[in-house]
């Protein structure tokens, strides 16, 4: 086989690894988005997830169809003042990460996906609950 080649392959190789990795992040975290919270180390793994997609950009470049398909689709940020104070639009997406869980009542991490005129996720803002 030639070098060429070889290379190709190892870099093909590299890239559906680096995608399985990152579709496994997505699915927690939409498994993580409506799942009930009930301890401080739950809080603490779901901020942590979060706060890994939003550093990855792995939404990044997305479609707002893509986005739903990934994680599901975000409330309207028009409904949270948090949006507007971090410079999102109205109609971008807003997700709380877990749910209320039985007798741990507390602040859940927050996730942001803006959009542009196009439709593509430009921007991700994270919130971590220590």
């Amino acid at each position: 086989m030639s070098r060429p080649i070889v290379c190709l392959l190892l870099c093909l190789a590299g890239c559906a690894h680096g995608s399985a990795s990152e579709g496994g992040e997505l699915a927690k975290l939409r498994a993580a988005m409506t799942t009930p919270v009930s301890t401080p180390e739950q809080n603490t793994q779901n901020s942590a997830l979060v706060e890994q997609v939003a550093e990855k950009d792995l939404l990044q470049g997305l479609t707002r169809d893509q986005v739903a398909e990934q994680i599901g689709r975000g409330d309207a940020c028009s409904r949270h003042p948090m949006c507007r104070e971090q410079g999102f639009e109205d109609e971008d997406w807003y997700y709380e990460v877990g749910q209320m869980g039985d007798g741990y009542v507390r602040a859940r991490p927050v996730l942001i996906v803006g959009f542009d005129r196009f439709g593509k996720s430009t921007r991700v803002y994270s919130l971590r609950i220590e």
